[in-house]
């Protein structure tokens, strides 16, 4: 009986803890076909924007101003679909949050922002000095302001010194975006980079990066729970708040959860095997929340103050805190792991 017992629990302990194998080709997957790649689409839409403001600087004019839009909303869909994943070198030297400060606390953007444009002339935007301003005025939430504020066209465009410093500012912004994209990416791909390390590390290694995606998966549907819907919906219509919403100047609140779903289940698929029964129910609740979420406009709080539409925003957010306990549920078991921290809770 006791020999039975020990098999038993042999074939139980191997079936449960996938092996250091396992955990590394399902690791090496998914920073190979997921990670590097969606950050070569950020470093080239990022480039893109940056092209983008050089010329319209270089010429402003208030009718061209779509291109610049046109840019941002590229590199912003290409943010998405990384943003959530904090392992490797985009938690290194603050670059995660001068990527994109939200959700904005204490009005901090404004304030940053406001700051940068209250100055004359460009010597402080040279990109040794620009990188040490304000997180909250580096990224997305900062370049959108620019893009998308009440007259935003003229504002850029006009003869004055205010004009010419305003969009002296959008371009640091720009140039700062891309050069952060290209140091992350190198720093995945060098030949001594995140992604050889994954490939040849120890036992530890593995671990600690098979916990740390797992930890920020889940992570985003928490998000996505709490901030880019919760926050904005309110306990009822009459208690929205629109101007919570992510990118909601840009009119892309859903559109940004549009991309982070799908993303997520580009990267569960790697990390996962779909056809394996244990899984199946994150991949049905991915599906269905990206069905839901395809339905809806892109304006998440002309939505959660409208009663019709915010049966449609419930039901969303219905199916991603499933998301958020399912993933939960399935990651540790199907990778061998313990799940750590909320990688955004600074703990």
């Amino acid at each position: 009986m006791l020999r039975l017992r020990l098999i038993l629990a042999l074939i139980f302990s191997t079936l449960a803890f996938p092996s250091l194998a396992d955990n590394r080709a399902a690791i090496v997957q998914a920073a190979r076909d997921f990670i590097v790649p969606r950050y070569e689409v950020l470093a080239q839409t990022t480039q893109g924007q940056n092209e983008a403001w050089k010329g319209f600087c270089a010429a402003p004019r208030a009718d061209a101003i779509g291109s610049l839009r046109d840019a941002y909303n590229k590199a912003a869909d290409a943010w998405s679909g990384i943003e959530f994943v904090l392992y490797g070198p985009v938690s290194t030297d603050f670059r995660f949050e001068r990527m994109a400060h939200w959700p904005e606390r204490k009005n901090a953007v404004t304030r940053a922002l406001g700051n940068l444009l209250s100055r004359t002339g460009t010597d402080d935007l040279s990109p040794e000095r620009f990188a040490g301003v304000s997180a909250a005025a580096q990224g997305f939430t900062a370049i959108e302001r620019l893009l998308y504020e009440q007259n935003a066209a003229r504002l850029l465009s006009d003869s004055s010194e205010t004009a010419k410093r305003r969009c002296a500012v959008g371009q640091a912004i720009a140039a700062g975006l891309a050069r952060t994209s290209e140091q992350v990416l190198d720093e995945w791909r060098r030949p001594s980079g995140t992604l050889a390390q994954l490939e040849t590390g120890d036992a530890a290694r593995v671990e600690e990066a098979a916990t740390r995606l797992a930890t920020d998966y889940t992570t985003l549907f928490e998000i996505i729970d709490d901030q880019k819907l919760g926050a904005v919906m309110g306990k009822s219509a009459d208690e929205a708040k629109p101007t919570l919403a992510e990118g909601w100047r840009s009119g892309r609140s859903m559109q940004a959860i549009r991309v982070n779903l799908e993303a997520a289940e580009a990267l569960a698929r790697q990390m996962l095997d779909p056809g394996d029964s244990n899984n199946s129910s994150l991949f049905y609740g991915l599906e269905s929340a990206r069905s839901i979420a395809a339905n809806l406009p892109d304006d998440i709080g002309a939505s959660a103050e409208n009663p019709k539409r915010r049966r449609q925003l419930i039901l969303l957010r219905d199916a991603v805190h499933s998301l958020r306990e399912t993933a939960a549920a399935t990651l540790p078991a199907a990778l061998g792991i313990t799940m750590g921290f909320n990688s955004r809770d600074g703990d």
